[in-house]
């Protein structure tokens, strides 16, 4: 018993050196290799981002037909990104402390995505709630238009934390397996993946509405 609380003080030791001396070297870390390690990333990601802009683009007549359409937009993506970035620190947290065995990844992964079901639906309902009044009262859209947009806007709200709380630890934990930095590398790759999803959910709801109402 006593070798055993050796060995884990001991491996725990290991880890914080470890974890200590990443730290000095991004902290001293020169410029070229700096860029050298996050460009490439970012030019991938960059990519990506036209083809999210393309997707928005193939909704105009979504837009056209109900321009405050746009004005969600933010808070889906920035919702969805805020969920994700919670559940990146808590696995990047994770990652920099313990080694993990396959059956703590997978409970950190159905963990995440609980509270990301959690977080989704009760974001969900308080924007039937918000988006169906500011709609109604405010807009002067019909009862039937703004609660049946409200429920667009609360499903793809709830969908989009939903995934961005599933990538947010199952990226990482693959880019770690990969023997990729998932610090660099995953941040940037989960918020282009999620603005993917939260735009092709909500133009494609309201699309689908307003193909029923008009």
């Amino acid at each position: 018993m006593k070798n055993e609380k050796h060995s884990d003080n001991k491996t725990s030791g290991k880890r914080k050196h470890e974890v200590r001396r990443h730290a000095k070297e991004d902290l001293y870390e020169p410029l070229p290799v700096s860029l050298y390690k996050r460009l490439p990333w970012l030019c991938a990601l960059f990519g990506l981002g036209m083809a999210v802009s393309g997707v928005a683009g193939l909704f105009e007549e979504v837009t056209a037909l109900l321009p405050v359409a746009i004005s969600f937009q933010p808070l889906i993506l920035g919702m969805a990104g805020n969920v994700g970035t919670q559940s990146l620190a808590v696995t990047i947290r994770i990652l920099l402390t313990e080694q993990l065995s396959a059956k703590e990844k997978m409970r950190l992964v159905l963990k995440e995505a609980r509270v990301g079901a959690a977080v989704g639906a009760l974001l969900g309902a308080l924007s039937i709630l918000f988006v169906s009044s500011y709609l109604y009262l405010v807009k002067s859209y019909t009862a039937a238009l703004s609660f049946s947009f409200a429920v667009c806007t609360a499903a793809a709200l709830s969908v989009s934390v939903f995934l961005s709380s599933i990538s947010a630890v199952s990226i990482p934990l693959l880019f770690k397996k990969l023997g990729i930095d998932p610090a660099v590398a995953s941040g940037p790759f989960i918020t282009t993946i999620n603005d993917l999803v939260a735009v092709l959910t909500y133009y494609g709801l309201a699309w689908m509405m307003i193909a029923r109402l008009m």
